[in-house]
């Protein structure tokens, strides 16, 4: 069944044209992503649909009841469970069936919304939509931010499951490949249908990109034959001038005073013509990006944090007791967790923000912290872009700081605005700028991801990837885990599970796939080398007898 359809739509922003001649259909049981970098118009489009932006050009005709689940939502405070739902309906028989099918008992009523995880907020969103009317197509706007596994997981299966039609915008790509039939890029001001989930559409925008690679590689290789063929019948017709003199009229010469001149001449004419006719094929578009590069302050220990006996008691509750932990100068920790499991606080308590109840931290004299809050509140939003990377970085000339933040895409004027005044996506990049620049030799990462884009997030991903100092990265994104992650630190239930491999390890170990400790120390051994030699093709001579050093304490 038809639910919604465009025809023609066109937006401006100002000067500026995000979008024009879009037209598409959606019907019942399309599972869309609708996907591209930050600013290309997938909030605008969206609020197109929802009747929110009525300054466009096109049609908008819609046959369906949407429901939509905002990316940010602000609560009010104070206001339990019960009253949150009962802003949108009174129809206590039916949300208190979707509570219960949503695993939330009566009892939950009573809670105050803002006391509620992320994951709880996000399903209680859904009930109140859900129960409030007859929902033929949902709209998800960054619906897995905040969302632990176990909840986005949760929510791939509603997806999966529910009989109409879903638009999700999203940058978790894990999601995607679990939710979505069809991707939808917007790209230099059109939209685009990719059949398939998001894996899909990767593999077929990469063969498109070749494919327009190779073509414009043809157009010019042709332009520039036809070119050199009529730039030689040009001298050929200047040669035959009997005078010497060189002639500036070929139309002189088609009239027949000279016949060698005249064929020349037709043969030029026939060049010009081929080179009008050829088509012409414009360059693949490329995206200018972000080329972060992590830069770590050497450090002589080898183990540069341990823990001893931690125990944190926060808000009344027991986060965790009796923690023991290490992180070696190149430990490559994911740390992972349900909401409200205390990731942050232990993030924090490493950092010297947070004290703890019990226990002992030992810390490397050489260790050089850089935090990254997972709410972006370690940059003074009264600040410059320019003054905070000054503050930041005292040691770094101004030329060095500007210079650096134009490879971060802020160039020209764009350095002297306030922080309070970018977008989020603008401020995670100052972030992460503080970060690149402060060579430092342990980076704690708490949900570095949320707010870039999926090309953004790829880059972050291949800056760690190359990082050789420690981190520790708080994150829910699978993909993103594991490209980057070579240990995996679990807290549940107070406890803290850590396990000496990358997180398809720790799947295989947490399903029993491996038969002893003998087996998982093999492949770890395996995967370890792989990395190095990797490495060593593109080190500089240095660093290659460091990697050479590595490999011979492996094969012992």
């Amino acid at each position: 069944m038809l639910l919604l359809e465009t025809k023609k739509l066109e937006k401006w922003f100002g000067a500026r044209n995000l979008f024009s001649d879009i037209n598409f259909n959606i019907y019942s049981g399309d599972k869309i992503a609708l996907i591209g970098r930050n600013g290309t118009g997938k909030t605008t489009m969206i609020n197109i649909l929802l009747g929110k932006d009525k300054d466009f050009s096109g049609e908008v005709n819609i046959k369906a009841n949407i429901a939509y689940l905002p990316q940010y939502y602000n609560y009010s405070q104070g206001q339990t469970v019960e009253e949150f739902i009962t802003e949108k309906t009174y129809n206590y028989g039916e949300f208190l069936k979707l509570m219960k099918k949503f695993g939330f008992n009566v009892e939950f009523l009573d809670r105050k919304i803002i006391d509620c995880s992320g994951g709880e907020q996000t399903k209680l969103q859904l009930i109140r939509i859900l129960a409030a009317q007859s929902v033929d197509l949902l709209v998800l706007d960054e619906p897995t931010n905040h969302l632990d596994l176990e909840t986005r997981d949760w929510l791939a299966s509603f997806i999966g499951s529910f009989n109409g039609a879903a638009i999700i915008i999203s940058h978790d790509r894990h999601f995607l490949d679990q939710t979505v039939k069809e991707v939808w890029e917007i790209n230099q001001q059109d939209l685009k249908n990719y059949s398939g989930n998001y894996s899909a559409y990767k593999k077929q925008k990469e063969i498109e990109l070749q494919r327009q690679y190779r073509e414009y590689r043809e157009y010019q290789a042709e332009k520039k034959r036809l070119k050199q063929r009529k730039q030689k019948q040009q001298q050929f017709v200047q040669k035959t001038d009997g005078k010497g003199k060189r002639t500036d009229s070929f139309w002189h010469v088609t009239k027949g005073m000279d016949s060698r001149k005249g064929r020349f001449a037709r043969r030029v004419k026939s060049l010009d013509s081929q080179l009008e006719k050829l088509e012409q094929k414009e360059k693949p578009y490329e995206h200018r990006q972000i080329n972060p590069d992590f830069d770590n302050k050497e450090i002589s220990s080898q183990i540069i944090v341990k823990a001893k006996q931690i125990t944190k008691t926060f808000s009344g509750l027991n986060l965790f007791q009796n923690l023991n932990f290490k992180i070696e100068k190149d430990s490559k920790i994911a740390l992972m967790g349900a909401n409200g499991s205390g990731k942050s606080v232990l993030l924090k308590i490493i950092l010297k923000e947070m004290r703890f109840d019990s226990g002992e931290i030992l810390r490397s004299s050489q260790l050089k912290i850089g935090y990254f809050s997972q709410k972006i509140k370690n940059l003074n939003q009264n600040n410059s872009i320019l003054e905070e990377l000054k503050i930041k970085n005292p040691d770094k000339d101004e030329e060095i700081i500007r210079t650096f933040l134009g490879s971060m895409l802020f160039e020209g004027k764009d350095v002297f605005k306030e922080i309070k005044n970018l977008s989020i996506g603008e401020r995670v990049r100052v972030a992460f700028a503080v970060l690149l620049l402060g060579e430092f030799n342990l980076l704690l990462l708490d949900e570095p991801l949320n707010h870039l884009d999926i090309e953004a997030r790829e880059i972050i991903e291949k800056a760690l990837k190359n990082y050789q100092g420690a981190f520790v990265v708080v994150s829910h994104n699978i993909y993103f885990i594991e490209e980057i992650a070579q240990e995996i630190w679990s807290l549940k239930k107070g406890d803290l599970e850590i396990f000496p491999g990358n997180y398809n390890q720790y799947q295989k170990f947490k399903k029993g796939e491996y038969k002893n400790g003998q087996d998982l120390t093999q492949e770890i051994i395996q995967m370890k080398k792989a990395e190095l030699y990797a490495r060593l093709e593109s080190a500089a001579a240095e660093e290659k007898d460091k990697i050479i050093n590595e490999l011979e304490t492996l094969a012992e």
